[in-house]
C-alpha cells in the first residue's frame, strides 16, 4: 500500500491571487522586462488566449540568475502575505497525519519553490522553462502542468515514489482540474468559480473556502 498524499494548485487555491502576474508586474517595475516588450507579449496574448497559460515567452533572453533572484524577492514581497491561513492550516493538518505534500501548479517553478520551501512540501510539479545556462529560452520544456496533464505528471510521480492516488487528497480551484479529480480518492473543490461549483454539486465533492 503506497502512502497517502495532498495535492495542491497554488494559485486561488494557497495563494490568493495568480503568482505568475504578480510576478510579470516585479519584472516590469524592476526593469528587467521593458515596459513596450511587455506590453508587446500582452497584446499577443490578447490574439491568441488559448495559448496564454503555456506562453512564457516574456521570459526570453532573461538572464536566468537575475531573473531566479528576482523571484525569491517578488515571493517575499509580493506572495508570501497572500498564502491563505485557512489554506496553510489545511496543509499542516495533512503533514500533522503524516501525508506527502505536493504542490501542483502551471504556475512557474523557480516562482513556487520558496512557496514549496515554507511549507516543507515534499515535491513540486510545475512549469519549466529552457534555459542554456545563463539565459531563459522562453520555450517550455516537459508537459505543461495544465488540465489532463496534471493528472499525467502526477501520475508519474505517483509511481515513482510510491504514492497511492486512491487514498490521497487533492485542492483545486479550477475546472481544468476536474481532470485530476476525477481519479484521485478524495477531491475537494477550493474557491470554485461557478462551472466547477456546479460540477462539484453533481459530484458532490466537497467546497471549502480558503
Amino acid at each position: 500500500m503506497g502512502r497517502v498524499a495532498a495535492v495542491f494548485d497554488v494559485d486561488k487555491t494557497l495563494i490568493r491571487g495568480s503568482t505568475e502576474r504578480f510576478f510579470f508586474r516585479y519584472l516590469v517595475l524592476h526593469g528587467l522586462l521593458p515596459l513596450g516588450r511587455a506590453l508587446g507579449f500582452l497584446g499577443g496574448l490578447a490574439r491568441k488566449p488559448r495559448e496564454r497559460f503555456r506562453d512564457k515567452t516574456y521570459l526570453q533572453g532573461l538572464p536566468v540568475a537575475e531573473t531566479v533572484h528576482l523571484a525569491r524577492k517578488c515571493y517575499q514581497e509580493k506572495i508570501a502575505s497572500r498564502l491563505s491561513p485557512a489554506a496553510l492550516a489545511c496543509v499542516k493538518e495533512h503533514q500533522a497525519q503524516g501525508h506527502d505534500i505536493v504542490l501542483l501548479t502551471g504556475s512557474l517553478s523557480f516562482l513556487t519553490l520558496p512557496l514549496k520551501e515554507e511549507l516543507g512540501a515534499d515535491w513540486l510539479i510545475a512549469t519549466e522553462v529552457g534555459h542554456n545556462g545563463s539565459k531563459f529560452s522562453g520555450e517550455v520544456t516537459g508537459l505543461h502542468p495544465r488540465g489532463e496533464n496534471k493528472l499525467t505528471l502526477l501520475t508519474e510521480l505517483s509511481w515513482a515514489q510510491g504514492l497511492d492516488l486512491s487514498r490521497s487528497f487533492a485542492y483545486g480551484d479550477h475546472f481544468q482540474d476536474f481532470h485530476l479529480f476525477r481519479r484521485i480518492g478524495f477531491p475537494v473543490v477550493v474557491n470554485p468559480s461557478w462551472r466547477l461549483r456546479r460540477l462539484a454539486r453533481r459530484h458532490r465533492w466537497p467546497i471549502r473556502f480558503f
